[in-house]
C-alpha cells in the first residue's frame, strides 16, 4: 500500500516541502543537513569507560586474591608456631640420620 508524501522541514531556513523521503539538501537554500560521516566520539568515550571499569575490576580482584593468599599464609605460619604437631615417638630425642654407609665398621 502506497503511503502519501510527508512534510519535511529544513533545519536552517525552515522551508517546508513534501516528499516521500527527505532530500539530501534543502531545495530552497541548498543546506546539506545529512549527518556527517566520521568518528562517533560518544561511542569511543563509552568504550573507553567500559574498558576502564573492566580493568579496574580485574586489578582489584587480582590484588584481593594476593592479599588473601598472604593473610592465609601468615595465619598458617602463626598456627604452626603456636601449636606443635604431636607425632608418635615425638617425645624421644632424634638421632642423626644413619645409613649403612655411615657405620664405623666399614
Amino acid at each position: 500500500m502506497a503511503r502519501g508524501p510527508k512534510l519535511f522541514t529544513c533545519p536552517k531556513c525552515r522551508h517546508t516541502y513534501l516528499g516521500h523521503e527527505p532530500l539530501p539538501d534543502c531545495p530552497q537554500c541548498g543546506y546539506d543537513y545529512r549527518e556527517k560521516e566520521g568518528i562517533r566520539w560518544d561511542v569511543v568515550f563509552y568504550l573507553l569507560v567500559i574498558i576502564a571499569l573492566m580493568s579496574f575490576l580485574m586489578m582489584s580482584s587480582y590484588y584481593r586474591n594476593i592479599s588473601a593468599e598472604r593473610t592465609g599464609a601468615a595465619q598458617s605460619a602463626g598456627a604452626s608456631k603456636e601449636e606443635v604437631e604431636k607425632l608418635p615417638g615425638g617425645n624421644t630425642p632424634r638421632a642423626p640420620f644413619q645409613s649403612p654407609y655411615h657405620e664405623s665398621g666399614r
